[in-house]
């Protein structure tokens, strides 16, 4: 078996197999429970794969990275290797009008970097905001576009095909596990059937952040690097018009 065959097999046997765990916010009131929350659901899945894959130092350092996500991204790719994606799904407009999401593009396409996560691929414009949205607010003083964003769901479809990665939203504040298209996550203030949940990657609530995609399940995929590099110009050509109109 392969490190991302090892890490889909634990990722979906702790998903499929909790009732012995409890979020950690409320340890407190289930003392039978052992408590997980986002970061202990990556560190276990990671430190078991690392571990049966034969590199178990990889593994202890994993489990001491746990205290923040975008530390332990970086390492993944820096010193293992892994790959990092920028995940967007309407760089312009937002669906819960935050601009974190329009400001964390403009800083990944300027840095090439999601915080401290090198970035080679980017997942961007697949969920489109409609204008009808109560949220719909452009941010063209960080580099968006007043008009609608076009959908494009030919990246999204290549992304579907990577089987195991590991992701973080927000600077670290959120972590998770990704497959085949969903986002698996813990809720650290729940308990049973809620503690564990299954979401497809157009669905997520947190709209900004990385992937970070092991060496195997990249290999498997087969992503098309000369598509991800005409969005990335694309990109920066855009920001560069912004910076250059008379509106800024």
């Amino acid at each position: 078996m392969s490190f991302t065959d090892y890490a889909f097999e634990k990722m979906m046997d702790l998903y499929n197999n909790h009732s012995d765990e409890c979020g950690s916010q409320i340890a407190s009131a289930h003392p039978d429970k052992k408590p997980t929350d986002c970061i202990t659901y990556v560190i276990n899945v990671l430190t078991y794969a690392f571990e049966k894959d034969g590199r178990k130092s990889v593994a202890q350092k994993v489990a001491k990275l746990g205290n923040k996500g975008t530390e332990l991204g970086a390492y993944l790719v820096n010193d293992q290797k892994w790959t990092g994606i920028y995940y967007n799904p309407d760089v312009n407009h937002p669906r819960d009008g935050n601009s974190e999401h329009p400001f964390s593009r403009k800083k990944a396409l300027e840095s090439k970097q999601y915080y401290t996560i090198p970035i080679s691929y980017w997942l961007i414009n697949y969920r489109p905001t409609p204008k009808t949205d109560a949220n719909y607010k452009s941010f063209t003083a960080l580099g968006g576009s007043n008009d609608s964003t076009e959908l494009d769901e030919t990246q999204l479809e290549m992304v579907k095909k990577v089987k195991f990665a590991y992701g973080v939203s927000r600077g670290g504040r959120h972590t998770w596990l990704y497959s085949l298209g969903k986002i698996f996550e813990v809720h650290w203030d729940r308990i049973g059937a809620d503690l564990y949940e299954a979401t497809k990657l157009e669905d997520f609530a947190w709209l900004s952040g990385a992937l970070v995609v092991p060496p195997d399940a990249l290999a498997a995929a087969k992503l098309d690097q000369s598509w991800f590099d005409t969005v990335l110009d694309l990109l920066v050509r855009g920001l560069a018009q912004a910076a250059q109109s008379p509106a800024h």
